[in-house]
């Protein structure tokens, strides 16, 4: 049974259709233990005077965003995000409801890694052998800043009674645009759980789980997600924060079941995106 007050006959049935995997922790780890390696000899080196000390904090910056990046992109899983970002919300047009904010730990990661970055440009700077590589440090991480705080976008589900919104948010220049696509539960035709490449370039990017919905009048004018079409609407599921699977069963469980869907007004309803233990869901993906 699931961590949560709901019995199992009274929440959606959670099935892996991104299946649960340790892949990319390991991978992770792997990584982080070499760089480490690698920084502890390199200060070693450093004491009895045969390196540079610059390195030592180089490589610690990048073991920890090494560490962090991969094991953030293993969003399959999800074990490490609490439940209490999923909050009630209140609607003038739709009542009360869940809403699954997006995700932010990889926008402030790339953050504190530009802003330590630049404090590492910015000392090496101060180095008459190391300025002229110093300089080009800090200035390519003051750019990356601006861009990754300026120039972004993000994605919320709001799940209520008579349906759910796709809310889509995007920067440019700091100004924030919000564009809604609403979708009645009763007008779903189908669901599809696919993956995508993050990037378009050939070989690069990760490969994350997305959520097609096809729907009755859905009218996509523009696309608004580069996955969007015309008729089919495109979640990028892995943005959310909450367990991706967790997430399209109770989407699933509301379209097969009108009366289930007044429990998305309660305020316990957060509880239904609670998912199985870990130990659970790797066990059933492997079956």
């Amino acid at each position: 049974m699931s961590e949560t007050k709901y019995t199992d006959a009274e929440r959606p049935i959670w099935v892996p259709h991104w299946p649960n995997t340790l892949g990319r922790l390991w991978q992770a780890i792997i990584a982080t233990i070499a760089v480490v390696s690698i920084s502890v000899y390199r200060g070693q080196l450093a004491i009895r005077g045969d390196g540079d000390w610059i390195d030592i904090g180089s490589m610690a910056l990048l073991a920890f965003v090494i560490c962090t990046w991969i094991g953030l992109n293993d969003n399959v899983i999800r074990w490490g995000i609490p439940i209490g970002f999923v909050r009630r919300v209140e609607d003038d047009a739709h009542g009360s409801g869940v809403s699954i904010p997006p995700r932010r730990a990889k926008l402030w990661l790339t953050a504190l890694a530009s802003i330590a970055a630049i404090g590492i440009g910015v000392a090496l700077s101060e180095n008459d052998k190391l300025a002229p590589v110093g300089i080009p440090i800090a200035g390519i991480a003051a750019v990356v800043l601006l861009v990754t705080l300026g120039f972004r976008s993000s994605v919320e589900l709001r799940l209520f009674a008579d349906g759910f919104v796709r809310r889509r948010r995007s920067w440019m220049f700091f100004f924030p645009r919000t564009r809604d696509i609403l979708v009645r539960w009763n007008d779903v035709e189908q669901y599809e759980a696919s993956t995508y490449r993050t990037s378009e370039k050939r070989g690069s990017g990760f490969t994350e789980p997305v959520l097609y919905i096809r729907a009755t009048g859905l009218g996509v004018e523009r696309p608004r997600d580069r996955l969007d079409e015309p008729n089919r609407m495109a979640i990028r599921i892995h943005m959310l924060a909450a367990e991706p699977n967790a997430i399209l069963s109770l989407m699933k469980w509301c379209t097969d079941g009108p009366a289930n869907r007044i429990r998305l007004t309660g305020y316990d309803s957060p509880d239904l995106l609670v998912p199985p233990p870990l130990r659970e869901r790797l066990d059933r993906s492997r079956s």
